[in-house]
């Protein structure tokens, strides 16, 4: 049940894009993902956009972050659904660091402040679900 988890969501996100979409629908396969360095991420993190919504500019994107990479405090002006698919992230809040491991979620509120790590081994792959525009601001 745990392992269906992350798929169940990623169906239901995907879903939900499609319906939200006019176009055809979009089958990749991971080995077809064509990851891109981000140009608002420190090196080393690639994403794959998979759907933003022509109207809000929500997004869902798959990110992926090597070991050993972490992001400063910032917010977004957006809520934010992080679904752990490889890996393990770990997220520092002002108060508690929580670890999110493959098969986790955290969501996070708009303009919540938080700082994001990547332990272990292996680096970490994640679906990032915005409900409106992707910014990161500092706090």
């Amino acid at each position: 049940m745990k392992r269906a988890l992350p798929l169940v969501a990623v169906a239901v996100l995907a879903s939900w894009a499609l319906a939200q979409s006019a176009s055809a629908p979009v089958v990749k396969s991971s080995g077809d993902i064509d990851w891109k360095a981000s140009g608002s991420l420190p090196p080393g993190a690639e994403y794959h956009l998979i759907y933003e919504d022509p109207k809000t500019h929500a997004v869902q994107t798959l990110v992926r972050m090597p070991k050993g990479y972490s992001l400063p405090k910032h917010a977004h002006t957006a809520d934010e659904t992080m679904l752990v698919l490889k890996g393990k992230i770990v997220l520092k809040f002002a108060d508690r660091e929580v670890g999110v491991n493959t098969g986790g979620y955290a969501t996070i509120p708009a303009g919540t402040s938080f700082e994001l790590k990547v332990p272990g081994f292996g680096g970490a792959t994640f679906l990032a679900a915005f409900n409106g525009p992707y910014d990161a601001q500092k706090p």
